[in-house]
């Protein structure tokens, strides 16, 4: 019979996840002075939430007490087909299919009760982008990818378009002793083709992210000038489609982020005239619901009319 271990991973491959690493949980004393630094110049904008639960964000055992170990993953969201470019607008490739924060929990809830079944009870939660964590940091510690220029995650095979799940778990596990080094060397191309100037070399000024403007900033005034958004509506994936390892990604063989038939159909004439009625139906449990139907004809309108 396989170690805890090494049955985790193999259950997690059986999930759909392509990669999966083991950290032991431990706090994380490096990355809260750059992040503490980060947070002092503003430049989560009004993302207030990403000030609080300081203490909690660099050690797991605070967020789950007895935490022992940490199982990072990595789950493939690239589609097998991009939205057309021609008189559109554009959406982050992530949020084409339903919600990743769901399925990736249900996967690793689905890991964890295996476990259980095989090897005996123990404590656990699953995360995803929904709790004060550092997700990158956990992958990085792992080996499952280098922490590239542009502040993502990035896969030596697969690039950087997937999504990062965590189990928290009180058991003692054998921790990888994979790392990953750095492959960004002296390629600048996602900070040269930022249209808002929002990256530095490993640091992101998010108030100048067309995803914190098209998603965070509920204003329908947004801080960058419409010709700089370039039709992006709702996330943006320039700096990721710029990128050498993405140059050829895999697409995902996830049935869940297959979009809604209706969603390619759609031309600028047909967003500028959508109804809540429509947005509901092509929307209902996918990530654009987060900024809603107001929230995304503000995006628009701000586009449209600044323009003409």
């Amino acid at each position: 019979m396989p170690s805890l271990s090494e049955y985790i991973k193999q259950e997690c491959l059986q999930q759909g996840f392509f990669d999966c690493s083991i950290s032991t949980a431990s706090a994380l004393s490096h990355e809260k002075e750059s992040y503490t630094k980060w947070i002092a110049e503003g430049k989560q904008g009004k993302m207030s939430y990403l000030a609080k639960h300081t203490e909690m964000r660099f050690d797991p055992r605070l967020l789950m007490p007895g935490t022992k170990s940490i199982v990072s993953v990595l789950l493939n969201y690239y589609p097998q087909e991009k939205m057309p470019f021609s008189n559109n607008y554009r959406i982050a490739k992530y949020a084409y299919g339903q919600d990743y924060h769901q399925i990736v929990k249900d996967k690793l809830n689905r890991v964890a009760e295996a476990c259980i079944t095989q090897y005996g009870p123990f404590k656990y939660r699953a995360f995803t982008d929904s709790a004060p964590i550092l997700d990158r940091v956990w992958a990085q510690k792992g080996g499952l990818g280098w922490i590239g220029k542009n502040t993502l995650l990035i896969n030596k095979t697969q690039g950087s378009f997937f999504i990062i799940g965590h189990l928290f778990m009180d058991k003692e596990l054998i921790a990888d002793q994979r790392f990953q080094e750095d492959l960004c060397l002296d390629c600048d191309k996602c900070i040269s083709a930022c249209p808002t100037q929002a990256l530095e070399p490993y640091t992101l000024d998010a108030r100048k992210c067309l995803s914190y403007q098209t998603i965070e900033n509920k204003s329908p005034e947004k801080d960058i000038a419409p010709r700089d958004f370039r039709n992006w509506i709702f996330g943006c994936d320039i700096c990721q489609d710029v990128c050498p390892f993405n140059s050829n990604p895999e697409p995902h063989s996830t049935p869940e982020f297959h979009p809604h038939p209706q969603l390619f159909q759609l031309k600028k004439a047909d967003w500028q005239a959508l109804q809540p009625m429509v947005f509901g139906e092509i929307f209902r449990g996918t990530a654009v619901k987060r900024t809603g139907y107001k929230g995304l004809m503000q995006n628009i309108n701000w586009i449209e009319e600044k323009q003409s």
